[in-house]
């Protein structure tokens, strides 16, 4: 314990070995905290009340004037985007193009093709595809529909010249999607043990909640990733290496460095949490304990990544970049920055990977949606297997370390 307790008294001294080192340990998150807060007002469930989803514009170059091409734009509407008609498209932007024969063809039954200009570096760029998707295969099945009717009405001699086939065609084809927009089956979705429908339950948490949680996930990553940069530059320095020789185990030193480091980064957690409920009323105080074990595993988990990260780092810049650069990746990708709510279904799996979206989505739910220890122990559990993986993949790689 004596070892233990020198160590992280090292490891706090070189921590606040500068005075400036507090700005960054505990006055910069706090003001990126109020910043970030205010910048996402009005994205969030601010008002309490049911959070608006992010609706993508997407421009339309309408060519077609037609009643049918008014009922596709309001099939866009209903799939979630925001269409504007223009006269021209804007480049660089979500775009699409009615072509002028677009009625024609769909009473005739033949195909027709729009263009969508998509932006492939936008995350957005799914999700709008795939509206429009959805709006085109609605349409083109009332098409189907309102085709299949008036081929019998042909046949009972109720239509006889082209424009009175028209006129069918475009009343048949709009009152079915008018009666798709109330569906004889409906499915509502209720909140585990609650009852309560999801449509009238609060999903995203407030502007002040999503900088919370955000900003001490951040900034915390920071501070636990940085014991890569502490190994490397005892590495370089030669004192790791005296350390591994000495007759305490490699485990017993490299525990203690990473025990130090730890400790640490649940002080500066400590003060955030603190800082966030005195500071922007931020209610981290409903389930303490589930708060604690989600922060601890979280923790772990980075500290044994910073580890890992450690044995693949030759210089104390290329640490310093790496910590950096990682902490911020990790916390934009995870969903520290912006509620993942907002972003495709698609992008959401393929962030399951992160520690940091783990954290996130266990704070979200103790925050925003009033969760108990109960509802997040999948995540606790999720973080602290990627600290077991992290730390023995670490001390793995640790038998060569120099």
């Amino acid at each position: 314990m004596r070892k233990l307790y020198a160590l992280i008294r090292n490891e706090f001294l070189r921590e606040f070995a500068s005075p400036i080192s507090l700005l960054f340990f505990i006055v910069l998150p706090l003001l990126f905290t109020a910043a970030v807060g205010t910048g996402l007002s009005g994205m969030t469930n601010d008002e309490e009340e049911e959070p608006q989803e992010y609706r993508p514009t997407l421009y339309v170059k309408q060519n077609d004037e037609g009643a049918v091409a008014a009922a596709f734009l309001t099939s866009l509407r209903a799939t979630n985007l925001e269409p504007q008609v223009v006269d021209n498209l804007p480049g660089g932007e979500f775009g699409l193009e009615i072509p002028a024969d677009f009625s024609a063809q769909l009473l005739t039954g033949q195909p027709v093709t729009l263009s969508l200009n998509i932006r492939p570096t936008n995350s957005t760029s799914l999700a709008v595809e795939q509206h429009v998707r959805a709006a085109t295969g609605r349409v083109g099945g009332a098409a189907l529909v309102a085709q299949a009717g008036m081929a019998q009405a042909r046949e009972a001699g109720l239509v006889h010249t082209p424009a009175e086939e028209r006129e069918f065609f475009q009343e048949l084809l709009l009152d079915t999607l008018a009666a798709s927009e109330n569906p004889l089956a409906v499915a509502e979705i209720n909140w585990a043990g609650g009852d309560v429908p999801q449509s009238q339950a609060s999903n995203l948490p407030t502007s002040t909640e999503q900088a919370s949680a955000g900003q001490l996930v951040t900034w915390v990553q920071i501070t636990l990733l940085g014991a890569a940069e502490v190994l490397v530059n005892e590495r370089l320095g030669g004192t790791l290496k005296r350390l591994l020789i000495s007759p305490a185990s490699r485990v017993t030193i490299l525990g203690g460095k990473l025990v130090a480091r730890l400790v640490l980064g649940l002080v500066q957690m400590t003060l955030l949490l603190v800082g966030g409920a005195l500071l922007f009323g931020v209610e981290w105080g409903n389930a303490p304990l589930a708060v604690a074990l989600v922060s601890v595993a979280f923790a772990l988990a980075t500290v044994g990544l910073g580890m890992l990260l450690a044995t693949f780092i030759r210089t104390p810049s290329q640490a310093s970049s790496a910590v950096v650069g990682l902490s911020m990746s990790l916390a934009a990708l995870g969903g520290a920055w912006y509620p993942l709510e907002i972003t495709p279904p698609l992008y959401r799996q393929l962030v399951q990977l992160l520690p940091s979206t783990w954290a996130m989505s266990a704070y979200i739910k103790l925050l925003a949606r009033g969760a108990t220890l109960a509802e997040v122990w999948t995540q606790i559990g999720v973080l602290l297997l990627f600290a077991a993986i992290f730390v023995a993949a670490g001390m793995w790689r640790f038998r060569d370390y120099e």
